[in-house]
């Protein structure tokens, strides 16, 4: 595999290097000072003490990525990218490109790619969360605790986004099982559909997503939100929903953000809060909030600070509280 990686690598700079390519090879390395503790009725569960991480904030990649001009305004575009520990050395998963792995063409019609990339509910989580729902994200805690577990990256899924017209642009996904004979849990199919306005410092945007399972019931969830950037601060907010019919669950959350510059540095604040009910009987309640300075170093890097407070309390049993601080370093390549 490391062998496979290094040919792929050298080609892509012979191909920086030809005045007819248009292949790129960029990355991102987020390393960090951190420590995360977590609580069980007050009890301590899980304490590393001081941790080495990487991706604590936004996940350590690298990848290949390039366009070919077919004439006519139509080209083809592909993405390659794969997770790497910057603490150890090590992939971050056994697949090869697990990030993203697709091509596609793309021109007047706007783009269709097919292969591994991110789902219409994630691109939306991101584009209307204070902090991109990375790992400081109170919206990527609370939200991870109902029905619906956002999946980030969808296998073999067909992805199709219009062109803007006046700020408006409508996306839509879908991804076969690829195994109807499969057993009791095995995807059918997912469908998703993202709609959004963007013009100016304007945001508004709304995804919905579908599961269909092997003899299970399916899953469905929504997201509604928007970002306002005022120039003196920058405004998020969310509402989000889901519902499992085979285990006749519901969770119904929110998210608010702040992002502020202060000249260079800038200082970004979140709190978001979901419900989970069962039978129409409230389960729980999983509730984040988050803070994170950054300060740019250069237009490639920069360095942040990061707390986020978590708590997840059930109707019955024992309150969960998470808290984690990152002391740490991104650098674009």
């Amino acid at each position: 595999m490391n062998k496979t990686l290094v040919s792929i690598a050298v080609m892509a700079f012979a191909g920086a290097a030809s005045a007819q390519s248009s292949v790129t090879l960029y990355g991102r390395i987020d390393a960090s000072i951190a420590s995360q503790k977590t609580e069980v009725g007050g009890v301590t569960t899980v304490d590393g003490g001081s941790l080495i991480r990487s991706g604590a904030h936004t996940g350590s990649r690298w990848g290949l990525k390039g366009s070919e001009d077919l004439g006519g305004g139509l080209k083809a575009n592909f993405q390659l990218e794969q997770g790497f520990n910057i603490d150890d050395g090590s992939a971050s998963s056994a697949r090869q490109f697990h990030r993203q792995a697709w091509v596609g063409l793309s021109g007047g019609f706007g783009s269709l790619q097919v292969g591994r990339q991110y789902s219409t509910i994630d691109n939306l989580y991101t584009e209307h969360d204070a902090l991109g729902m990375s790992g400081y994200s109170a919206a990527n805690y609370a939200f991870g605790a109902g029905t619906y577990v956002d999946s980030s990256r969808i296998d073999n899924a067909v992805y199709y986004s219009t062109p803007s017209f006046g700020g408006f642009s409508a996306a839509a996904l879908w991804a076969p099982g690829e195994n109807k004979n499969g057993a009791a849990g095995t995807l059918k199919s997912l469908t998703g559909l993202q709609a959004m306005y963007a013009q100016g410092a304007l945001n508004v945007g709304a995804a919905w997503e579908s599961q269909r399972f092997n003899a299970l019931a399916d899953t469905t969830a929504w997201e509604l939100g928007t970002s306002y950037d005022f120039g003196v601060a920058k405004l998020f907010a969310q509402l989000e929903g889901a519902k499992n019919d085979a285990t006749n669950s519901k969770d119904s959350g929110y998210q608010v953000g702040i992002k502020i510059p202060f000249g260079a540095p800038t200082l970004a604040v979140s709190y978001a809060r979901e419900n989970l009910k069962t039978a129409g009987t409230k389960v729980s309640t999983a509730s984040a909030y988050t803070l994170m300075a950054q300060y740019p170093l250069s237009k490639r890097t920069y360095v942040y600070a990061a707390y986020l407070n978590g708590k997840t309390d059930p109707v019955v049993g024992a309150t969960t509280r998470q808290t984690n601080y990152g002391l740490g370093m991104v650098h674009n390549f």
